[in-house]
């Protein structure tokens, strides 16, 4: 019998223990950061399964990338809606 892929979600955490050695060398503020982007990347989980992308790596960052994007676009949205509303008197 061959040998079975792992689900991407153990494929993942996998992945993030890999980078156990880094998060120690960080402040502790920093390793809350950290520790956010890889609970990010969770959230996407199922996403990144579906992309089938041979390195796991590549799902763990298109995820915490993707959040930032989505979290700059709603920032970009909010200050504009504020820029209207000084430039109306609001």
């Amino acid at each position: 019998m061959g040998r079975t892929i792992p689900s991407f979600r153990i494929a993942l955490e996998q992945e993030i223990a890999s980078w156990s050695q880094y998060r120690r060398s960080l402040g502790v503020g920093s390793r809350e950061v950290l520790d956010a982007m890889f609970n990010k990347a969770r959230a996407y989980c199922s996403a990144s399964s579906n992309a089938v992308r041979p390195v796991k790596f590549e799902g763990l960052f298109m995820a915490m990338a993707f959040d930032h994007a989505r979290r700059i676009e709603g920032l970009a949205v909010a200050i504009e809606k504020l820029r209207l509303e000084m430039a109306s008197g609001g």
